[in-house]
């Protein structure tokens, strides 16, 4: 049967809605929409026919009953039924080997201890390296070590198992070999070499409005009226990788300085020098940002 290729969107943010079955919903991660999951599609009127796109818990659980009926299976989410105190049982009943399979988010990777768990596997394994945070690299290698670390804690032997398409990768490769040393000298020299934190200093400056010009004219502005320095480079504005969150369009300074700038006072004289925030028009200033959304 012909697809129509319709996507659920969120109606106030540039993202897409993420399916959350267990709750029969479709929900925005970024400002809270939530809907419920249609039983046909709303472009082309066809029942039973949407399909997830992308490997959600709920999705590789079905897959995995359907493949394994007679494991005893849990799934480990933020979303699940019962809340807080269901989830510390079912961490319980894997801890006691009452578990044959387990799928769960990175949540799973968060310090919990599986005695008899010998094999892990990541979907996905290098999702995190797809965006502009600087600090990717370095996250996606910690959280894939905490992750295949819950095999074989005991000393049995063990196996861990990621999915890539980047399988040479310097995190992809440091974690096949075990040498984080390695990882960290490289994650270090190229920071150096390139000014990033902790050789250098960041700031993000986030304007947006209710409409795409006012956001982008404000922005634009601002970065005419950036002081002159030396030490300090001013980047952009571009849109923000989340362009648009709770029905306001998002436009993005980056500020780069060199360590020992003053980059909280080069921000304070560019807001002095340029516009007022007038209308709908906001000004955030985020310095060291952990976000690059």
């Amino acid at each position: 049967m012909p697809v129509c290729g319709h996507r659920f969107g969120c109606p106030v943010c540039s993202a897409w809605l993420v399916e959350h079955r267990f709750r029969g919903q479709l929900v925005c991660h970024h400002c809270g929409h939530a809907e419920k999951r249609p039983e046909a599609c709303p472009e082309c009127g066809t029942f039973d026919h949407l399909a997830a796109c992308g490997p959600g818990v709920e999705r590789i659980a079905e897959e995995i009953v359907a493949a394994f009926p007679d494991a005893r299976t849990i799934v480990l989410s933020s979303d699940i039924v019962g809340g807080v105190r269901r989830l510390r049982l079912e961490l319980e009943a894997i801890a006691n080997g009452e578990a044959d399979i387990v799928i769960g988010t990175q949540l799973v990777a968060k310090g919990h201890n599986f005695p008899n768990m010998t094999l892990v596997g990541v979907v996905d394994a290098d999702l995190g390296l797809a965006n502009g945070d600087p600090r990717a690299a370095e996250r996606t290698f910690q959280l894939l070590s905490q992750v295949t670390g819950r095999a074989g804690r005991t000393g049995r032997k063990s196996l861990g198992l990621l999915q890539t398409y980047q399988p040479d990768h310097p995190v992809m490769q440091a974690i096949v070999s075990g040498d984080a040393e390695s990882f960290y000298a490289r994650e270090i020299a190229e920071r150096e070499r390139t000014g990033m934190p902790p050789f250098g200093r960041l700031a993000g400056v986030i304007v947006s409005a209710t409409t795409r010009a006012e956001a982008e004219g404000h922005a634009r502005a601002l970065r005419r009226a950036a002081p002159q320095d030396a030490t300090i480079t001013v980047l952009g504005p571009a849109e923000a990788p989340l362009a648009l969150v709770a029905g306001r369009y998002r436009f993005r300074l980056l500020v780069h300085g060199a360590r020992r700038s003053d980059l909280q006072g080069f921000i304070r004289q560019m807001l002095a020098q340029g516009p007022k925030p007038r209308g709908s028009v906001r000004v955030q200033v985020d310095i060291d940002p952990q976000s690059f959304l």
